[in-house]
């Protein structure tokens, strides 16, 4: 069941930022709030709350007999039979946990006679066997398949609530939270990062009884070729418009914030940043699931204010309005979200420093949250974690801007985001390699283009390589999802794939190369993206050590080369000073050709080169 199409979402306008529309229910604007259970269901009742979010069970009339309960045991309550209560012996990640569980049934189906069950029934959790609520869980079938198609997951500190994390199977895959001792596992990959989907947080307010978004509001996913698994994916972060950016750069990720004590500044909560992923060659599926390649990392501040972000469900227990941008406009939002910083993070191969993936593909470092910012060099708020450092091209740029702009560079051949005035990727920690060095970027005329690029080898403090274009081949691209995935996988990679080869093939008729072996072995391997990342890391090397070699040579021969010495010409030397000078002009002419991307002109001059390497050997 697909949620946003059954009506229960708010009416969603045709603009993107704008007021947030009302869901109308029989109750008036905003359905039940805090304290209002009264007028509602039974199953309501039985859980009703405060107005100020408290929740006990001490003064449940069963409650005594819940305490003389042993671990394993439980008792019916009525009516009905409906409801059991049980005493478990729970493994929570911090620890062991003798709890009450409630179990309430809230569709009358019979569940409670087998434990309970996912489709509507409520877990009401005691973790200390102190009459306070820590948590529940409440599953919600929409349209009675007996399957879940919302699930809430409260969470009360010292039985006062403070925050949910909900979720919706917009896909009916019944696939939502996974859980441990009735509460979020901390592991999405066993969740639903995948298909369509959508999670979120709200934070309660308990001034007026209602819930307002924080914190990732929503992460939402997105499959787009429908093979049940995403190729876009959307993480919102919530936060007050007034916080202390400073003092609380990762507001949005602190545990402190969202399930602390509530702030007046909360009741002003903004969309203070945007990650945006997408999967560039189409390769998400059950192989490399996850299979992000690019992404945005969005800094700004606008109000959380958004057409159709009172999501209403009358069978939520209240409060029954939850606050998020609706799953079909999360993409439009992110699309022109005002963004006074840009981060551009490009997935080019695997990280060998860290395993950070979906088991069995932890060595892939695919995450569900897709491809973002890093807390290094230039520091973005609430970004998130954990990042994969090495073989990560990351650009940024400080241009307030409405648009998620790109352009293909014809210089790296290469997607950059246009406006970025710098970049860097650090080079190795990847099939048996060590740190092998780093590239940077940067825009120096500020054009919106890269136009420098400097290599790195090693740990050396200095570029081995520095390339400055006056032309940077520069191509915008329309930021269109199935467009980029068009241009990437049927012209970037193969042409780049193409050019590699050539030139590769030009440099070893002048000098053998041997690539390491973990190298040499991935160049057969893996995606087309990640073997031209190889490739690109195999020809740089190749280059270094051709040119190395022939200039190492050619400074040689004149250094020992003797002054005023007409033997050399007279007798048609071989490696003169005449001939190392003539080598040292032929390696110019390659490094301008090199450094511009134009690898046919490049493998000219290797042509020369050869002819004047073998002449000399003659």
């Amino acid at each position: 069941m697909r949620v946003m199409r059954n009506g229960l979402w708010g009416g969603v306008a045709a603009v993107v930022f704008g007021a947030a529309g009302c869901a109308t229910t029989p109750w008036g604007t905003r359905g039940l709030t805090a304290g209002q259970e009264a007028r509602g269901s039974w199953w309501m009742q039985e859980t009703a709350l405060t107005t100020d979010g408290k929740l006990s069970l001490s003064g449940k009339p069963w409650w005594p007999q819940a305490l003389e309960l042993r671990p394993g045991e439980q008792f019916t309550v009525d009516p009905g039979g409906r409801m059991i209560v049980r005493r478990e012996s729970l493994t929570r990640r911090e620890g062991p946990s003798d709890a009450i569980v409630w179990v309430i049934d809230d569709d009358a189906d019979g569940s409670v006679a087998q434990g309970g069950d996912t489709d509507s029934d409520c877990y009401v959790v005691d973790y200390g066997r102190n009459g306070l609520v820590d948590r529940m869980v409440d599953y919600i079938d929409d349209d009675g398949d007996q399957d879940p198609d919302e699930m809430d997951i409260r969470y009360f500190v010292d039985g006062a609530l403070r925050q949910v994390w909900c979720g919706l199977d917009l896909d009916d895959d019944n696939a939502m939270w996974d859980l441990v001792a009735y509460e979020y596992s901390a592991d999405f990959f066993k969740s639903d990062p995948h298909g369509d989907a959508m999670i979120f947080m709200n934070k309660f307010d308990p001034q007026r009884g209602e819930w307002v978004p924080i914190s990732e509001c929503p992460f939402a996913f997105y499959d787009t070729d429908s093979d049940t698994y995403s190729e876009v994916v959307v993480r919102a972060s919530a936060a007050p418009l007034a916080r202390d950016v400073a003092g609380d750069p990762d507001y949005a990720n602190d545990a402190r914030r969202y399930r602390g004590e509530w702030g007046d500044e909360m009741r002003r909560m903004g969309l203070v940043n945007i990650r945006y992923s997408f999967d560039a060659d189409n390769l998400s599926g059950p192989e490399t699931p996850l299979h992000y390649d690019f992404g945005f990392n969005l800094v700004g501040s606008v109000p959380y204010r958004f057409s159709g972000m009172e999501h209403f469900n009358p069978k939520r227990r209240p409060p029954q309005v939850v606050r998020v941008i609706p799953h079909d406009r999360v993409r439009a939002v992110a699309d022109r979200y005002p963004a006074v910083e840009t981060g551009f993070t490009w997935h080019e191969y695997q990280d060998d420093t860290i395993a950070i993936g979906a088991p069995p593909h932890e060595g892939l470092d695919r995450r569900w949250e897709g491809v973002f910012w890093i807390w290094e060099r230039r520091f973005m708020e609430n970004t998130g974690g954990p990042c994969q450092k090495w073989n990560m091209r990351r650009e940024w740029s400080r241009r307030p801007t409405d648009r998620r702009e790109l352009y293909y560079s014809g210089v790296d051949r290469r997607i950059h985001l246009f406006g970025a005035e710098e970049g860097w990727i650090q080079v190795g920690h990847c099939e048996g390699t060590v740190a092998l060095g780093e590239i940077r970027m940067f825009d120096t005329d500020g054009n919106g283009y890269f136009d420098r690029w400097e290599v790195y080898k090693g740990q050396s403090p200095v570029p081995v390589r520095v390339s400055r274009v006056r032309d940077e081949k520069a191509k915008r691209i329309p930021f269109d999802y199935e467009r980029i995935v068009r241009f990437y996988t049927q012209e970037m990679l193969p042409g780049a794939l193409a050019a590699n080869d050539k030139l590769a093939a030009a440099m070893t008729a002048v000098r053998p190369f041997a690539a390491p072996p973990g190298l040499a072995a991935a160049l057969q391997t893996g995606s087309p993206g990640e073997r031209r990342f190889v490739q690109d890391v195999v020809r740089e090397m190749q280059y270094q050590a051709l040119r190395q070699y022939f200039m190492a040579e050619a400074n040689r021969v004149i250094a020992e080369a003797k002054m005023n010495d007409l033997r050399q010409v007279e007798h048609g030397a071989g490696r003169d000073s005449a001939w190392a000078w003539e080598m040292i002009r032929l390696i110019e002419k390659l490094d301008v050709a090199y450094g511009q991307g134009d690898f046919d002109q490049a493998c000219g001059v290797l042509a020369e080169i050869g002819r004047t390497a073998g002449g000399a050997e003659k």
